[in-house]
């Protein structure tokens, strides 16, 4: 096994980690030729808990890329999000022209069940040169867990949608959604919200928020949002977000404004939900993807690179009403 990689700018993992840093303390680093996947997901339940996966294209980040493994060229790292952060900040900030990774593994000394031989470390270094002219050296060590094949994170796959109902691209106004959404949570104890999507009425997008004997209000925004039932012919996550970015659209397809099958709804968690608002602010493009009672989706590209994808998953939780 041998990881060398040699990057020129580290801005979009550096990015990429800032937004989903606070929602879990650990992710998995899951490098192969052509993609680094970062992911976070809940040790406790990964069915039921938010997933975030990251994608980053190899080429975009590194400059210089050493893989070799028996595991289909594919190494997969499980670290402390924060210290990698932290140590890629420091990179950003000398203006060094250079950032080297390498996997290290410790010598051998595990027990009988091998506990320590996953244990290595992530080398992270590199050199700038003070306002003295003098040449300075940084050597940062994380300490990582090398996943076996049989790992339940090596093995883990992303959520696959067997079919989506409605998909929209979101305005960037939309995250003012989110500040609106906060207020109600810092002054009730509701822990559910309702999505309601339709494409009736030029289309609509409302987060319900109810509190027995208290109050019922609906948060959305007062302009009309392009929300389009996908194609047929298409099922997979990334044409359809494809569709939605560039505007195709079937032209068999008509909006039955007498139809409530058109209306589309899903409870989730509002802490689930507000737990995406800083990645729906930092992201160029936003677009929803709502399977009815089932799961939304949060796909998001980072820049007008299109090189870093995020993508949020969040499953639908069954209320006293279905």
């Amino acid at each position: 096994m041998k990881l060398k990689l040699l990057s020129r700018d580290s801005s979009g993992l550096l990015n990429t980690l800032s937004l989903i840093s606070s929602s879990r303390k650990f992710v998995v680093l899951r490098f192969t030729p052509t993609m680094l996947v970062v992911i976070s997901v809940s040790d406790g339940s990964v069915s039921q808990e938010p997933q975030i996966w990251c994608k980053l294209k190899m080429q975009s980040l590194f400059e210089q890329v050493e893989l070799v493994s028996i595991n289909d060229n594919t190494i997969s790292l499980e670290l402390n999000c924060e210290l990698l952060l932290q140590t890629l900040r420091h990179f950003e900030r000398a203006n060094s022209d250079g950032l080297n990774l390498r996997l290290q593994r410790k010598p051998d000394g595990g027990d009988d069940h091998g506990a320590k031989s996953r244990a290595a470390s992530l080398a992270l270094f590199y050199s700038h040169v003070n306002d003295n002219g003098n040449s300075i050296n940084h050597t940062f060590k994380i300490p990582v867990k090398i996943l076996k094949s049989n790992h339940e994170s090596m093995v883990l796959k992303e959520p696959e949608l067997p079919t989506v109902d409605l998909i929209m691209p979101l305005p960037k106004e939309f995250v003012s959604t989110y500040k609106r959404l906060d207020k109600f949570r810092r002054t009730s104890n509701n822990e559910i919200v309702t999505i309601k999507c339709t494409r009736r009425g030029g289309g609509f997008l409302g987060f319900l928020l109810v509190e027995e004997g208290k109050y019922k209000v609906t948060i959305s925004l007062n302009e009309k949002l392009d929300i389009r039932k996908p194609p047929a012919s298409e099922s997979q996550e990334d044409s359809l977000v494809n569709t939605a970015m560039f505007d195709v659209r079937d032209p068999n397809d008509y909006v039955d404004e007498q139809d409530e099958n058109e209306d589309k709804t899903i409870h989730v968690r509002l802490r689930d939900w507000k737990m995406a608002s800083k990645i729906v602010a930092s992201c160029k493009v936003v677009i929803l993807l709502l399977v009815d009672r089932e799961v939304c989706v949060l796909h998001c590209l980072l820049d007008d690179s299109e090189s870093v994808e995020i993508i949020y998953y969040i499953s639908g939780i069954r209320s006293r009403d279905d």
